[in-house]
């Protein structure tokens, strides 16, 4: 049986060109796969990042120079029948919430098509960066959820069941609004409207060429953001969405305070990230960074990680 590892590790040369994105010797909390306790609050298994625990504004680095954006991206976390998923009885959400998105040209990471990294939930963003916002999409709850029960070919729910369902979700989302807003999915083909992740190289070079404020040139080592937990809402609201320049405080959510950080692809064509790596070429869950592997993306991979 094929590992996860041989399964959708792409084929690609390792060639050493980041830095870790903290100071400090990293303490991992979630590796390529989601720990069994993460999978039971979100149901999510596929993590396809690294998210190191920091404390509260710790300063985030450019892992390697690139071509800067930034925005915002978050969404509630839904049922399978279309409705909020509950924690500790109130609705949570998950994303990258405010982020920073560098690409990587050839020059840099010595990929053709360039490489990307992200860099989520963070408080603040570096000087000179700003996070390119778009109106968020709404969600009908009403009509998604009879969508969803229509598709289902067993469990149906019949008209009074499904009334119900309806009544009770559109009750929860009075009490709390945000879970109805959707923000980082503008997938316009028009550059003003269109997410600032999705730009080709082509456009970053362009934009940045320009002048424009939401493209920036960062070296290595830069400081791009601090870390925080935007975007992990639980509950109430406690911070703006959506700002050019966010200043998020310290706010009590459903998780712990941590940099995600993420390698990959992007197909510029569909907008989709692809052949994600794991910069420690493990693969797995947590628990399986004990031993650290030479064989990194890391330039500084001396570093010591733990767990």
């Amino acid at each position: 049986m094929a590992t996860i590892k041989k399964r959708y590790a792409p084929d690609i040369n390792n060639y050493k060109y980041l830095i870790h994105p903290l100071k400090e010797s990293p303490k991992i909390t979630e590796g390529y796969l989601y720990t069994k306790e993460e999978r039971d609050i979100h149901g999510f298994y596929f993590h396809k990042g690294i998210d190191y625990a920091a404390s509260y504004r710790t300063p985030v680095y450019a892992t390697a120079s690139g071509y800067a954006v930034a925005g915002y991206h978050r969404f509630a976390i839904l049922n399978d029948d279309n409705t909020p998923r509950l924690y500790k009885d109130k609705p949570f959400s998950t994303g990258l919430g405010y982020f920073v998105q560098i690409y990587h040209p050839y020059k840099v990471c010595k990929i053709k098509g360039g490489r990307i990294t992200q860099y989520g939930h963070l408080s603040k963003l570096g000087d000179g960066i700003y996070a390119k916002t778009q109106k968020p999409i709404l969600i009908n709850f009403r009509e998604e959820i009879i969508r969803k029960n229509k598709t289902r070919r067993s469990k149906r729910k019949d008209s009074e069941e499904l009334k119900e369902l309806i009544k009770n979700t559109e009750k929860l989302v009075w009490k709390y609004p945000w879970v109805r807003k959707l923000y980082g999915f503008s997938f316009s083909d028009d550059i003003n409207k269109k997410e600032s992740y999705l730009y080709t190289p082509q456009e970053l070079k362009k934009l940045h060429e320009s002048g424009s404020k939401y493209v920036k040139w960062v070296e290595q080592g830069d400081i791009i953001g601090y870390t925080g937990t935007s975007g992990l809402i639980h509950g109430r609201l406690r911070y703006r969405e959506n700002r050019r320049k966010p200043s998020v405080r310290k706010f009590q959510t459903w998780d712990e305070n941590h940099l995600h950080f993420e390698e990959a692809g992007r197909d510029v064509k569909k907008g989709k990230k692809i052949l994600h790596r794991d910069p420690y070429d493990i693969y797995l869950s947590k628990e399986h960074y004990r031993e650290f592997h030479y064989d990194t993306l890391f330039i500084d991979f001396e570093k010591k990680i733990s767990l």
